[in-house]
């Protein structure tokens, strides 16, 4: 049915809409705050008005509005509208004219519209599948349906004239994310971060020098469904702003909120990117981690504090970060990406980069012994380090429940909390070495 034209009428409404003197919040959590300046020509008592041009997906009970000496007294969300589909239900036992091949038109009332038409004309009861469908002709557009959703609202006005009017409402189909770009140094000891914002906009509206701000954080949400015809469309072309100015970064609420200081331009179905901040040097630990949930994988983790004195110091958004290093060569190749929560300054940051290739390792049960309620088990760790120049220290993980304790071990043993044993080993290149402790369980 996707080939049906739906008539002459349509071609002039195919113009994105833009408003101006508007302000957008966006969430985290895929919606948004859209805020609008319109002038009102009111005039005394109680009247109709026609608020069009909003969000395919907003959330009607969320309006806010706000004009001085007028109250909002009733408000009809009208969200009728045109489509194939709609036309054809609408156009059940009416008059319409088909094309079936160029230049040859049938008419005759329309008895079904599904995966083809249904005729009634002069000739008899024609049926016509999709494939042979060239075009639908309709008299007019039927009473009711919109181009555009709308709110139609009754005010009572205790004012007559110009007023300018405030509103406010919540809407899907709007979302940010926070991208990482990170560039490792050569010795791998710091690397220097930059983030990028990317804006996402399925409303069906379009904004020209809006004021943006954004919000990070896990607000909570009354979950509702939305209506049928609330579809994301699909993401469309990328859009990049210069690295001008970053946003502004703000504790609100139990939140953060991120202002940019120039106004933005957002056009819908489109995908853009902001500057959140440039590159910022960071203080970074590299670790090799083997840890015994993980199998023979040795992990490559890259830590650093959130903090002003190692870097980047500003409250970060969750997101995700990719790693990158230069080669040989100079040129950049990508190392790892890993997901960073959303992370307040002064705490520390783990970033998974991926597994060694040359460093292996294999966690055995030796032996188990019990008595009464208690057992005692021989662990044994094999690390091989097959780098051919680099030493390396190797970080030992295992993991127990309830009440446990470690009876003896080749190496210092550290219990970091509660269910995590760990022990760091060196490794000169090319060395094989076995790590052998005993831990004691009380069930």
């Amino acid at each position: 049915m996707q080939r049906f034209l739906l008539g002459a009428f349509m071609a002039a409404f195919t113009t994105q809409l833009a408003w101006s003197a508007s302000s957008i919040t966006v969430y985290s959590d895929g919606f948004g705050l859209i805020s609008e300046e319109r002038e009102l020509q009111l005039k005394k008592g109680r009247q109709e008005w026609l608020f069009d041009g909003v969000s395919r997906q907003i959330e009607p009970a969320s309006v806010l509005f706000s004009c001085e000496g007028v109250t909002l007294r009733e408000q009809n969300y009208e969200y009728d509208l045109v489509d194939e589909a709609t036309l054809l239900q609408r156009y059940l036992g009416h008059e319409v004219e088909v094309q079936i091949k160029e230049g040859e038109w049938l008419r005759g009332t329309l008895l079904s519209g599904g995966m083809g038409l249904i005729l009634q004309g002069a000739q008899g009861v024609t049926s016509l599948k999709a494939d042979a469908l060239v075009a639908v002709r309709y008299p007019s557009l039927p009473e009711g349906l919109r181009l555009k959703p709308a709110l139609r609202w009754e005010l009572d006005s205790r004012v007559e004239g110009k007023r300018s009017a405030t509103v406010s409402y919540l809407s899907g189909g709007l979302g940010w994310k926070a991208e990482y770009v990170c560039l490792l140094a050569e010795d791998e000891s710091r690397m220097e971060m930059a983030s990028w914002v990317n804006l996402s906009n399925q409303t069906g509206l379009g904004w020209t020098d809006a004021n943006l701000q954004l919000v990070a954080g896990k607000v909570n949400r009354v979950q509702t469904r939305q209506n049928d015809y609330m579809v994301k469309a699909p993401r469309m072309a990328m859009a990049a702003d210069a690295m001008e100015a970053g946003f502004q970064e703000e504790a609100f609420f139990e939140y953060h909120l991120y202002t940019l200081p120039r106004p933005v331009s957002l056009a819908d179905r489109q995908d853009k990117q902001v500057a959140l901040f440039d590159a910022k040097p960071v203080a970074l630990v590299k670790r090799y981690v083997s840890d015994s949930q993980r199998g023979q994988d040795v992990a490559v983790e890259l830590e650093f504090t959130n903090s002003k004195e190692k870097g980047p110091g500003l409250a970060l958004p969750e997101g995700t970060v990719r790693l990158y290093k230069k080669d040989s060569r100079g040129r950049r190749q990508l190392v790892g990406e890993d997901a960073l929560r959303h992370t307040p300054m002064d705490e520390k940051v783990v970033l998974n980069a991926g597994k060694a290739f040359d460093l292996v390792s294999e966690h055995k049960v030796l032996d188990e012994q019990r008595s009464g309620r208690s057992v005692e088990r021989d662990y044994e760790v094999v690390l091989r380090n097959r780098k051919e120049k680099e030493t390396v220290e190797i970080t030992v993980r295992e993991h127990f429940w309830g009440d446990w304790s470690v009876v003896k071990s080749d190496v210092k043993a550290v219990k970091k909390d509660a269910g995590t044993l760990e022990m760091v080993v060196p490794l000169k290149a090319g060395e094989s070495r076995t790590v052998r402790f005993r831990v004691r369980q009380d069930n």
